[in-house]
């Protein structure tokens, strides 16, 4: 028998219209609705809302785990996710501008075209109200990383895989009556509120999500009470699908940062020049991504020590202690402690680079916006990055409040002091190794948690350190050359 646990089976509109058949040996007579849904071709996109609100939930969970593309079987008016079939590949999510998508279904070819999962269940109520209005208000949705993939890619129990599911949109639906929705907009035009009237006479029939509560949020989950399935986007196993935007040039979790004539302002790093293009990290180097590198026998050791010439030994016992590889609470902490060559290895074990100061200042500045901090012009405080404020010196901090972290924070911990296309942390946290410099000294950008000056933070900032040098407020991210469209 199969349950929720080994198959997730979306809308079976046969088994529905079969219900009350009797097991007499003789072919069934096929209902409408399942002749219909016998000649029906698979849509690509098709609107999903009809789906039991457990079932979407599980469906959510496991675009959300972000190990694997959802496979499914699919044929006409009947979807499974093969929960057992596994495809490479993994998800991630992006907001959108705020869209409202209004539809009038007046008869049961409108409903079949645009709800064809689950149709047949809503054929009744159609009939009923001689009309459903549906609204949907989008707020952004999960993405695969694969368009497609051929059969023999995938791995475990895929027997009947059809399809991938290549995206998926979320947001808040409501599904109401025609005659509900007439009554709703005669209610707001008289300014009479919904009162004690019960959900059938107001014409809800079906909803997920608040509207009130979908928001343009950033570009890590949906907001809160708005996260409701409302589109698949699926595409045939062993098709190319049609692309709906060139290859992606850059690898995950970066961003493609255009070049342009960067044009030195007086306090940067000394020249002005010619940028190229870039993919960007969105975060320092965290802890686990370094231990990766390290598991791969490619990477050495990060160390539990701090060290640099003329150290004490106070000064090595304290600050050790916040070398982040050695604490198992951290993974999510830029790596620290690490020297110049450790940077540059595991940046060209990945296929990129360390940037130069030039290019590393370009991006601070957010390009040819020339800004004056990675964020813009607000001055810093405690809630656009990690640096010394009342947690580190209540008499001359940085800024007067803290910013909760007496260390290192976890990476795009400030949200509200991201850079262009959300670069996290180029101001604060650890300061970041560049490929500038020589074997004397390398320079280093970005002022770290312990930096108490307005200026270590600017995006215009420059130092230098010895590249033998392991600091616990010095960390890296990589650069990488956008690949030919």
């Amino acid at each position: 028998m199969r349950t929720a646990a080994t198959s997730l089976v979306f809308a079976l509109a046969a088994s529905a219209c079969g219900r009350d058949r009797l097991d007499t040996g003789l072919a069934p007579l096929a209902t409408p609705s399942q002749a219909r849904c016998g000649v029906i071709k698979s849509r690509d996109r098709p609107v999903i809302i009809e789906w039991p609100s457990a079932d979407r939930a599980n469906l959510e969970q496991q675009i959300r785990r972000g190990d694997k593309i959802v496979v499914v079987r699919y044929e006409g008016c009947e979807m499974e996710v093969l929960r057992d079939c596994a495809a490479p590949g993994a998800y991630r999510y992006a907001a959108v501008q705020r869209k409202e998508e209004s539809s009038s279904l007046k008869d049961e070819d409108e409903l079949y075209a645009k709800i064809p999962l689950g149709a047949a269940q809503l054929v009744g109520e159609l009939k009923s109200h001689g009309a459903l209005e549906l609204t949907m208000t989008i707020v952004g949705g999960y993405e695969s990383s694969s368009a497609s993939l051929p059969r023999h890619q995938l791995t475990g129990a895929c027997e009947g895989a059809t399809h991938l599911v290549r995206s998926l949109t979320v947001g808040a639906f409501t599904l109401s009556s025609g005659r509900g929705a007439e009554a709703r907009v005669g209610a707001e035009a008289w300014g009479a509120g919904a009162g004690g009237r019960t959900a059938r006479e107001r014409g809800a029939l079906r909803s997920d999500g608040d509207p009130r509560s979908c928001h343009s949020g950033d570009d890590d989950a949906p907001p809160d009470q708005c996260g409701a399935l409302l589109r698949l986007e699926v595409v045939p196993l062993g098709e190319a699908a049609a692309p709906r935007r060139r290859a992606r040039p850059c690898p995950p979790d970066t961003v493609e940062f255009p070049g342009g004539q960067f044009v030195d302002s007086g306090d940067g790093w000394g020249a002005g020049g010619e940028v190229a293009p870039l993919c960007v990290a969105q975060h320092e180097v965290t802890v686990a991504e370094y231990r990766g590198c390290v598991g791969d026998s490619i990477c050495s050791e990060a160390p539990s020590t701090v060290s640099w010439p003329s150290i004490t030994d106070a000064e090595r016992s304290r600050e050790s202690e916040r070398c982040n590889a050695t604490h198992r609470g951290r993974r999510d902490h830029p790596v620290n402690c690490v020297a110049w060559n450790q940077a540059d290895a595991y940046c060209r074990a990945q296929g990129g680079r360390l940037p130069t100061e030039a290019e590393w200042e370009w991006i601070a500045r957010g390009g040819d916006q020339s800004r004056t901090y990675p964020w813009g012009e607000d001055h810093p405080d405690a809630r656009l990055l990690n640096a010394c404020g009342k947690e580190c010196d209540k008499a001359s901090g940085l800024y007067p409040r803290s910013d909760g972290h007496r260390s290192t924070a976890p990476v795009d911990s400030f949200k509200k002091g991201r850079g262009r296309w959300r670069i996290a942390d180029l101001a604060g946290n650890v300061w970041e190794w560049t490929a500038s410099g020589d074997d004397s000294e390398r320079v280093i950008r970005g002022g770290g948690f312990d930096s108490k000056d307005d200026a270590q933070t600017r995006s215009s900032s420059r130092a230098t350190q010895a590249p033998r040098d392991r600091r616990a407020d010095l960390g890296f991210r990589c650069v990488w050359t956008p690949s030919a469209p």
